[in-house]
């Protein structure tokens, strides 16, 4: 069975079909354009990897935090695709899923941020330890100020960076069984 993965919590799309070692993610820029693209492209993902919806036993679909939106069309396509084919469904932070590529076992914290809306971001801090994600600050909204506050605590900072497909499968190890949007 193949784990599809699937994040629309940013103005990225970040889909991806995956079954150990083998498979192939996608990431594109499409603003709040994600509804009209997202089937277009898991068709040319199944295709290229040469693999029916049926085969798909496992979706990780990213929680958020981001756009109400954004979240709502990852999580009920994700959900429909589960329910038409009996797959298990798992959630992960988007935020973990953006810097979980980055962080080095027993390397510096890193705090991601999502551009929100009036001068806000959407943040949280991780590391990496023995192979698991360690949380240090749970997702939220900062302010300015408070991400400067992060600079300074010795955590690296992470911007705008989409959530990356492999992590998604990467941390399903780790994720929340079914899923549970984050709205900040």
């Amino acid at each position: 069975m193949w784990t599809l993965t699937l994040d629309t919590a940013t103005p990225y799309l970040s889909l991806g079909l995956f079954r150990g070692e083998e498979g192939v993610g996608r990431v594109v820029r499409l603003g709040r354009r994600h509804e009209e693209a997202l089937f277009g492209l898991l068709d040319e993902l199944l295709r290229e990897v040469g693999v029916e919806r049926e085969e798909i036993g496992t979706l990780v679909l990213g929680e958020g935090p981001g756009s109400y939106t954004g979240l709502r069309i990852a999580l009920a396509a994700g959900m429909g695709i589960a329910l038409a084919h009996r797959a298990k469904v798992f959630g992960v932070s988007s935020l973990l899923a953006a810097c979980w590529p980055f962080l080095e076992e027993g390397g510096p914290p890193l705090t991601a941020l999502f551009t929100a809306i009036n001068g806000l971001h959407y943040g949280a801090t991780y590391a990496r330890r023995e192979g698991k994600p360690l949380v240090l600050e749970p997702p939220r909204k900062l302010k300015a100020q408070e991400v400067s506050r992060a600079q300074l605590q010795g955590s690296h900072l992470l911007l705008d960076a989409p959530p990356d497909p492999r992590a998604l499968y990467e941390l399903l190890p780790f994720a929340r069984d079914g899923v549970e949007p984050l709205y900040l």
